[in-house]
């Protein structure tokens, strides 16, 4: 992490996951403070897919409709429908590449296969397609958080699928 005193632009840069992932401390798995730093990580990782990519295609499809869709009800359904998809595939790519997001990054978390090792393309692609069942609720993510909160070692459905967990890194 770059340090509090640099700008903000080579702290923002800093959340980008390096080639080589830290060091996993699979003894944190389970632990309440992970279960909420990984509520803190997807909601960043939720902003910036809604600021970064869905915000300027939903502005591109009213610019295009001549201010017609803005103004539908169909805006906040396509908008509110189309995060879940974006933030999977974003979590897909950045946990099979990285075995973190930029928020998981944020909040000094990784995810790993339960022996430690860095997630895999199958691991990864099971664990965030599975995250359309965590969503199921009210509010959404209710599924997915109760299940997290209660179990041992803070596994949510997608991680049990793929043999994953989330832990704090070194």
């Amino acid at each position: 992490m770059a340090d509090e005193n640099a700008p903000w632009s080579s702290r923002l840069v800093s959340l980008y996951p390096s080639r080589k992932p830290p060091e996993p401390q699979l003894d944190t798995a389970g632990e309440r403070g992970v279960l909420r730093d990984r509520i803190l990580a997807a909601g960043f990782d939720a902003l910036v897919c809604f600021a970064v990519i869905e915000a300027p295609l939903l502005w591109v499809l009213d610019v295009v409709s001549a201010g017609q869709f803005g103004e539908s009800a169909l805006f906040w359904v396509v908008a509110v429908a189309g995060l879940l998809p974006l933030v999977s595939t974003y979590a897909f790519a950045f946990e099979w590449q990285y075995s973190r997001t930029p928020g998981k990054v944020w909040q000094r978390l990784i995810t790993v296969s339960d022996d430690g090792t860095p997630c895999t393309l199958f691991a990864s692609a099971l664990r965030n397609l599975a995250r359309y069942l965590d969503y199921l609720g009210v509010p959404p993510l209710a599924l997915g958080v109760a299940i997290a909160a209660f179990d041992d070692e803070g596994k949510r459905v997608g991680d049990r699928m793929a043999e994953t967990v989330v832990v704090r890194s070194r």
